[in-house]
């Protein structure tokens, strides 16, 4: 079984720090962070504050039909379709997407991130099980619907990415592939190369063009009851040429839609000519036209700005809403002049300020007369994130250990100066789960004790010294840490980190001690030092070597975290074992220091937890829990247990990967998702994978001018801007 990839829900944007007005929604590695102390108290989360109004009376002003948004990533061109669909997209190029394609999708998510019907361009939707345990969908589209250039938009237009994306062409400019597999006939399809393909077929046997406004997708059995299912009706509308090249058409002469001859064609070097043509096409922003409520009128790239234009032919996004405000100015925002360029014109929103200083100099602005604002909090958190499959982190009990010796609460407070609060498992309080468990949901919070930490320490065998001898606090050199004795099977290690424990050693030895594994009669001692990697310039690293790192606590609890400093890639490349990104072939840091955030309320984490090999890569955190084994999830089993069910034949344990399985596989309604959801974070709460450090208010600050501007954790500015209207200018 391969991984199931939802596009919509894996884009990630990696530069954004808390500093910077940018757009935050996503979920992803975010390494560079920034914070400040003071203290102050927030409003409600989502709501909108001001400071006492001048008694001045305000001039009459007259305001340009304008608006001026940003990012602290810079625009690179690649907005037709960002990053190929990768996580690689940056953030800044995802929101000229969302502003000039995004709401002609037959989806949209949500102001709460739920996914949606989009009723501006889906006349009709139904699903049908069939007696072969497929599931399929029909989409019916609206007539009339038209790109900026006035052509007409019919089904082929949203056939065409999914009839591309899923071949060996589009492989060859760059582009996974893989986003399809769900699909009836994606493994015949992927592999068709063109007339006279050796293997596979021309027609891709899921997807069905039943006239021009209709088609039908029918998804795999092994995925037809999954509980996110309706999603994979989310498709894009995309301009035929842009991801297909040139004269090329969609067919179907009944066994499934195909693309005509010409796609496939290759030059005298065996490559494929429109690999050539469609990388070509993911930058250029004057060839084809656009299907959102804004077009690219002018992109500078060499000031990484861009102009956009209201489009004409828009008819509204889900909710049918079209923009008023004529012009939307993209710039670059520079961190540290950024409140200066708000206040003297040169932005109109700052999204994401967060910090103590950041915010409250941000706030003092906010009268309502010039500036407003609008905040929530954040849909995520910074966190510690473990390695759980080699070195002391790959046990519980370390994991608990160190959550208990940081003062998470103090840490929040400094990092975020009283604007941000603690959670304790991966959620965010605005997600409709949360708010329907939260008074029975039982969680460890981890509230800050040295006594717990070593008493834990102690129960799980950290009890030794590097002779194997009974550990004593205030011994130096290599038995200032407590060494735990391996079973046969621990010092064995992980499959996919084999025989690494054996030789786990520390590193960044700058008092000149080495702490190593050391066998002793045979046995294996393995030392109580965690190897982090933090990357530099950063907040969060530097309040962590000062908090945890370098506290006493720590050093008394016989622990030691060793740091290490270095680049965001280099980070990743660990995260990931990946050697184009600088890992050496051998698991060394057991620790980083990152963050996480949704940008839809789309949760899912199957296939994250499988003790198959074959699922290793889609695992950050490497944690193989130990009930799956003993009670292992089988998706190809027909009987899907209740939550009840199942716990009663596991017996109360139910590891990770059958929760976040069940979850989406087992579940027939809300109430059943939420049931399986509660134990799935109460079960993350109590093997602490990551240790979440703060979930930070998030304070948009913009130019008054703008009325009905109004954003969340999952409904950023540049969705946002289409319910806003600059004063003087009438609303749509």
């Amino acid at each position: 079984m391969k991984k199931r990839i939802l596009s919509f829900i894996l884009v990630a944007s990696l530069a954004m720090t808390g500093l910077a007005g940018c757009n935050q929604g996503s979920e992803s590695s975010q390494p560079s962070e920034s914070g400040s102390t003071g203290s102050s108290t927030p409003a409600s989360s989502g709501s909108q504050s001001s400071s006492e109004a001048s008694s001045t009376p305000a001039e009459t002003v007259s305001y340009e039909n304008k608006a001026i948004l940003g990012n602290s990533t810079e625009l690179s061109g690649d907005f037709r379709v960002p990053g190929w669909g990768s996580s690689t997209a940056g953030a800044a190029d995802q929101d000229i997407n969302r502003l000039t394609s995004y709401d002609y999708n037959t989806m949209a998510a949500n102001q709460g991130g739920a996914y949606v019907w989009n009723d501006t361009v889906v006349k009709e939707h139904s699903e049908a099980l069939n007696e072969d345990g497929t599931k399929t969908y029909t989409i019916k589209i609206n007539e009339g619907l038209k790109f900026s250039d006035g052509s007409p938009i019919t089904i082929k237009n949203y056939l065409a990415s999914a009839l591309s994306f899923s071949t060996p062409v589009t492989q060859a400019a760059g582009y996974n592939g893989a986003g399809d597999q769900h699909v009836v006939g994606y493994e015949n399809y992927k592999v068709y190369t063109g007339p006279g393909s050796a293997e596979g077929t021309k027609e891709f046997s899921g997807y069905r063009m039943i006239d021009d406004y209709t088609c039908s997708i029918t998804i795999n059995s092994e995925y037809s009851n999954y509980y996110f299912a309706y999603t994979y009706g989310n498709l894009p509308c995309r301009a035929m040429g842009l991801v297909l090249g040139e004269g090329v058409d969609i067919m179907d002469d009944g066994n499934g839609c195909y693309l005509t001859d010409n796609y496939y064609e290759k030059n005298g070097s065996d490559e494929y000519v429109k690999a050539t043509e469609l990388s070509a096409n993911r930058y250029d922003i004057t060839k084809y036209p656009y299907c959102g409520a804004y077009v690219v009128e002018k992109y500078d790239e060499g000031t990484k700005e861009a102009t956009l234009k209201l489009n004409p032919e828009f008819q509204g996004n889900f909710e049918g809403q079209k923009p008023s405000i004529e012009t939307i100015v993209y710039v670059k925002i520079i961190s540290e002049t950024q409140l200066a360029t708000l206040q003297s014109g040169g932005i109109d929103v700052l999204s994401g300020i967060t910090g103590g200083d950041e915010t409250k100099e941000a706030l003092a602005i906010v009268d309502d007369e010039k500036f407003s604002e609008v905040h929530y909090q954040r849909a995520g958190f910074g966190k510690i994130q473990f390695e759980c499959d080699f070195g002391p982190t790959m046990f519980q009990e370390v994991r608990q250990a160190v959550a208990y010796l940081l003062n998470r609460n103090e840490f929040c407070q400094q990092f975020t100066g009283g604007y941000g609060v603690v959670v304790d498992g991966p959620y965010s309080p605005d997600f409709d789960m949360w708010k329907a468990v939260q008074d029975e949901i039982e969680l460890i919070d981890y509230s800050y004790s040295p006594d717990t930490a070593v008493k834990i320490l102690e129960d799980g065998g950290w009890v030794y010294n590097s002779k194997g001898e009974p550990w004593a606090a205030g011994a130096t050199g290599v038995d200032a840490v407590r060494y735990k004795k391996l079973t046969a099977e621990e010092a064995e290690g992980n499959p996919n980190s084999k025989d690494v424990n054996k030789s786990y050693k520390s590193v960044a030895n700058t008092d000149g001690v080495e702490y190593k594994t050391v066998e002793v009669n045979g046995e294996y001692y393995m030392p109580l030092v965690i190897n982090w990697f933090g990357t530099a310039d950063n907040t969060v690293t530097d309040m962590l070597t000062t908090n945890l790192a370098n506290s006493s606590d720590v050093a008394a609890a016989g622990m030691i975290i060793r740091p290490t400093q270095g680049d965001l890639t280099t980070l990743r490349g660990n995260i990931y074992r990946d050697s184009s990104m600088g890992y050496e072939g051998t698991p060394t840091y057991g620790m980083v220091n990152m963050a996480l955030g949704w940008t839809s309320a789309v949760y899912d984490y199957a296939y994250n937890w499988s003790l198959e090999a074959d699922h290793f890569k889609n695992s950050s955190v490497k944690l193989f829990d130990e009930y799956d084994k003993a009670f292992p999830y089988d998706l190809n089993d027909p009987k899907k247990l209740t939550y009840e069910e199942a716990m009663e034949a596991s017996g109360g344990k139910l590891g990770m990967d059958y929760l976040s399985m069940a979850m989406v596989y087992n579940s027939k309604d809300v109430d059943e998702y939420n049931q399986w959801w509660m134990g799935y974070i109460e079960r993350w709460n109590q093997l602490m994978p990551e240790i979440p450090l703060y979930s930070n208010y998030y304070y948009d600050v913009y130019n008054a001018k703008l009325e009905n501007f109004v954003t969340s954790p999952f409904f950023g500015p540049a969705r946002a801007i289409l319910y806003a209207n600059v004063k003087g200018h009438a609303a749509n």
